[in-house]
């Protein structure tokens, strides 16, 4: 049909400007990382049937008169496989991740138990997101000012393909840096988070932010269920890193940390003759990030044991 002026003029939603210019903040990619958990099941509401559930094999009835209110006994076991796991998978957690480059948001991608609504770049501008650096460049002064510069180059660009009005906002994105904040929702439940969280604390294959997510995810879990505190052992040795070493499949990026040094290994086997944290840049005296924000969750969790049953 023919175009029609009198139809109600609506507002795109994306309001995308002709007249933009680029503006950037750059943050430690770790310090800028943010986990909510913002959707969950009440306690309440996993009393009323998780022994039920449980004991459903051999109960008479659906709901017995009595029902053991001890719900993270049953949720330990479940993960431990000494009772029905499919219990795990009846609670459903939703979080916001914010703080994250394009990077990690593949990672996430990769777990296919999750579900996503994402921040899209296709349908908003990006020109003042702020920018993310890892703490080895942060901590290399020539370097770091190339990294600006590159980021800040790139905004430019983009803005000037979109000012132009012959460029769509879908090409022009195009030259974006992945190192870009962005968010996302995150949609599991509990089974599936743990898996994730147990893949992601690996800190000999796993990059420093996919650690630090997994810590905040465990972290905000705890924070809703304080009875589930010490499901995941965070220094839990990397095994996938420890039968890997020694194969012709592996990585083998760094030197096993002290919570990975359980087995013999050949320093020329390594790419870099160092622990990962010992990777921090080319000033001298540079500090590692990285083992600061660790210890600062490992001292926020240690809140939550006490409220164990």
């Amino acid at each position: 049909m023919p175009a029609n002026k009198h139809v109600k003029k609506v507002y795109p939603a994306s309001g995308i400007r002709f007249d933009i210019e680029p503006k950037t903040d750059f943050f430690n990619n770790l310090d800028a990382i943010n986990v909510m958990l913002v959707g969950s099941m009440p306690v309440e509401s996993l009393i009323q049937y998780v022994d039920p559930w449980v004991h459903a094999t051999w109960n008479k009835e659906p709901f017995p008169a009595v029902k053991d209110g001890d719900v993270g006994k049953y949720i330990k076991g479940a993960a431990k496989g000494e009772v029905l796991p499919s219990l795990l998978e009846t609670i459903p957690l939703t979080f916001m991740i914010s703080g994250i480059d394009l990077i990690t948001v593949t990672h996430l991608l990769r777990h296919r138990n999750f579900s996503f609504s994402a921040d899209c770049s296709g349908d908003k501008m990006w020109h003042e997101k702020d920018a993310l650096v890892p703490n080895s460049i942060e901590n290399s002064d020539e370097i770091y000012e190339q990294y600006k510069h590159i980021v800040e180059l790139s905004k430019s660009l983009y803005c000037e393909m979109i000012n132009s009005k012959k460029i769509s906002i879908m090409d022009a994105r195009s030259i974006l840096p992945r190192c870009l904040s962005t968010y996302y929702f995150v949609h599991t439940n509990l089974r599936a988070a743990l898996d994730f969280i147990k893949q992601r604390i690996d800190k000999q294959i796993q990059p420093e932010t996919d650690n630090v997510i997994a810590y905040k995810m465990y972290l905000e879990i705890v924070k809703t269920y304080p009875f589930l505190h010490g499901i995941v052992d965070l220094h839990f040795p990397a095994m996938n890193y420890v039968k890997q070493a020694g194969t012709d499949t592996a990585s083998n990026l760094y030197y096993p940390d002290k919570d990975s040094d359980i087995f013999e290994w050949n320093p020329d086997s390594f790419v870099y003759k160092c622990t990962r944290d010992q990777m921090n840049g080319t000033n001298p005296n540079a500090k590692n990030r990285f083992n600061e924000v660790f210890t600062d969750i490992e001292e926020e969790l240690k809140q939550y044991e006490s409220k164990v049953d």
